[in-house]
């Protein structure tokens, strides 16, 4: 992580809500609409605050931003977890028209170069930073991009990213359900990569560590992962 990660951070704008919906379960999807030349990069995420709410406790949340800016929007997706704290119970009371407003995008979940293969592995809500650099690659045919996503039943965004795997050879996704298959997907590339890739961790803090576990076992270097933990999404 460098300062300049975090210079961003500063930046604060008011977005309005465009769409939202619940894919299944828990899930709430939400695609605000950006001013011109609102940039940030794939993987970054923003501090996220809703005006005009009266949030009791933590009135703010850190959300990975699904999306890239020549999509057009910013795409956010969080999960329910009951009990829903104060900021959740508003956000999701939230309706098209309404805003959120945004402090950043910024962070150190980027893409390193342009030639490095990628291991990506997120577990649940851990898929938005990944969808984002899915998205940024999804033309890329230069190098190898792989995703281990794990879910216990549905998995977020699987059609879009099963299309762009249909157009793009380069990239490769799995579906896991349970731990014992997401460890042996991510165990097989670290076999036949090694220290060769990258290897983007995104999910909860104790699962991230547990992945960094075996990864090291499995001879991979701690300066070849890349982190991103979410905290109560």
């Amino acid at each position: 992580m460098k300062m300049s990660d975090y210079t961003s951070l500063f930046r604060r704008n008011k977005l309005t809500i465009t769409e939202m919906y619940n894919p299944f379960d828990d899930y709430l999807v939400i695609k605000l609409a950006i001013p011109k030349n609102f940039k940030w990069d794939a993987g970054d995420h923003g501090v996220f605050t809703l005006p005009g709410k009266e949030v009791r406790g933590k009135f703010f949340r850190p959300f990975s931003v699904a999306s890239i800016p020549k999509e057009g929007f910013m795409l956010i997706a969080t999960r329910a977890n009951e009990p829903k704290s104060s900021f959740k119970e508003k956000l999701f009371d939230l309706e098209v028209g309404d805003q959120i407003c945004v402090y950043g995008p910024f962070g150190w979940f980027k893409v390193k170069d342009e030639s490095t293969p990628i291991v990506m592995i997120a577990t649940g809500i851990g898929i938005t930073p990944m969808r984002a650099i899915v998205k940024e690659l999804e033309r890329d045919e230069s190098r190898p991009f792989h995703l281990v996503y794990t879910s216990p039943d549905r998995h977020l965004f699987k059609e879009e990213l099963d299309d762009i795997a249909r157009r793009n050879d380069s990239f490769h996704p799995v579906y896991a359900t349970n731990k014992e298959a997401t460890i042996e997907s991510y165990l097989a590339l670290a076999d036949y990569y090694g220290n060769n890739a990258f290897y983007y961790i995104a999910g909860n803090p104790k699962i991230i560590k547990a992945t960094k576990k075996e990864l090291g076992k499995a001879g991979i270097k701690r300066t070849r992962f890349i982190w991103d933990p979410y905290f109560g999404y």
